[in-house]
């Protein structure tokens, strides 16, 4: 059968695959830099082809063409801010714009600063634990996977307590558009419009609030940096702190809840890491983000014609790098399909590489290793409830809709 005929190919396209690895693996064995019609774009499943497209100054990090492509003229035209906003996203500009932009926000989340916030991490980990009931099912992912980034990264921005819920319910609107591609892109547009109006005018007021009286927040800092003479405009700070929030929360998020999956999956590994939380946990983070990787894919769009893989990609073209792909790939990972929480090396590109590399990267991974050491001190005795699981329909990032456990 040819790939294109593959009924889970057609699935992939249209975002309802919930299995996507033996696809992968068929295409990394048949056709590793695969032209897709139906999204008209290249998927490329190779560790070494999305390692090399990483780093390729060739290919753009500009996606906006692959939204634009999806729409409607007349929707186009209805949702262009929402298209303006997302491309002043940080993870969407090349330098000069991306490296201004980096600098005004490394100092938050430069290694010292970062450790700094473990204990306040383990503080909320362990007041979420505090709710979980025992011997009753319940969804961790719900009431612990999501709120506890959600509460770092808005303390982070200086986010005030009493619009957290609204802050984070119209960031996951924009996030179901961002995230998407192919056909059914278009079905997101309208929704994640609306909800980018609520953040700017939730942003315009916190915005002259910080002006007037600036508090020690990433928001405040930001409202008052300047980078080569220059300070962010308006719409540049609503870009940064939208993105800002997604990068940290959505990418934790997921990481939690499949790290969580996979280990009660695997028994075995489950009991290693119970025996040696210590000294197995950030290997369990590291395997998580290579096995399940949370965010599945990186998106270019060549500058000039490059050749990736053995195929020319013409100038124009968009290229879809897929990390969970690459993360599965036997040449670079030795029994790819495995969970294995000692494995040693482990280079995965769950965070991608070169100039876009994740600056949330530390943060998150500090999060998931503090959330695996207490829940499974806790709860040496958790397990899945119920055998339903269903994936998030996008494409971007590799999450489910639900996890629900029981603690016994």
């Amino acid at each position: 059968m040819r790939i294109s005929a593959d009924p889970d190919y057609l699935a992939f396209c249209e975002e309802r695959l919930q299995n996507p690895y033996p696809l992968f693996d068929r295409l990394r064995a048949e056709d590793p830099v695969h032209w897709c019609e139906p999204m008209k774009l290249w998927l490329v499943t190779r560790y070494e082809d999305v390692y090399a497209g990483l780093r390729e100054p060739l290919l753009s990090t500009n996606r906006t063409g692959m939204y634009e492509q999806a729409l409607s003229p007349e929707l186009k035209a209805r949702v262009q801010p929402l298209l303006d906003h997302v491309s002043k996203w940080m993870l969407l500009t090349d330098d000069p714009v991306h490296k201004r932009l980096r600098k005004l926000v490394n100092l938050a989340f430069l290694p010292k600063m970062v450790d700094q916030l473990r204990p306040r991490v383990k503080s909320i980990v362990n007041e979420l634990l505090d709710n979980a009931p025992i011997n009753k099912p319940f969804d961790i992912m719900k009431e612990f996977a999501s709120p506890l980034p959600a509460t770092v990264i808005c303390e982070i921005l200086g986010i005030p307590l009493e619009e957290r819920y609204k802050f984070k319910t119209a960031t996951e609107g924009v996030m179901q558009f961002s995230t998407r591609g192919g056909p059914r892109l278009k079905e997101y547009a309208y929704e994640a419009h609306n909800a980018l109006g609520e953040l700017i005018t939730m942003f315009e007021r916190l915005i002259r609030e910080c002006r007037h009286d600036p508090k020690d927040d990433l928001l405040s800092a930001l409202v008052l940096a300047e980078a080569d003479g220059d300070q962010l405009s308006n719409e540049e700070l609503y870009a940064m702190c939208v993105f800002i929030f997604l990068a940290g929360h959505e990418t934790t998020t997921n990481g939690i809840a499949n790290g969580i999956l996979a280990l009660l999956q695997h028994p075995d590994q489950f009991e290693s890491l119970k025996a040696n939380l210590d000294g197995l946990a950030s290997g369990a983070v590291e395997e998580t983000l290579r096995y399940e990787s949370p965010v599945s894919r990186a998106v270019r769009q060549a500058i000039e014609d490059v050749e990736i893989g053995g195929k020319m990609i013409l100038a124009g073209q968009l290229v879809v790098l897929l990390l969970g792909a690459a993360n599965r790939d036997g040449e670079q990972f030795p029994l790819p399909g495995r969970y294995l929480i000692g494995r040693k090396p482990i280079r995965h590109l769950a965070f991608g590489y070169g100039i876009h590399f994740c600056i949330g990267s530390l943060l998150a991974r500090i999060e998931m290793e503090v959330s695996f050491c207490a829940i499974f001190s806790r709860f040496p005795n958790l397990d899945l409830a119920g055998d339903r699981l269903t994936w998030k329909h996008t494409m971007g990032v590799r999450g489910l809709n639900s996890l629900t456990v029981i603690a016994r």
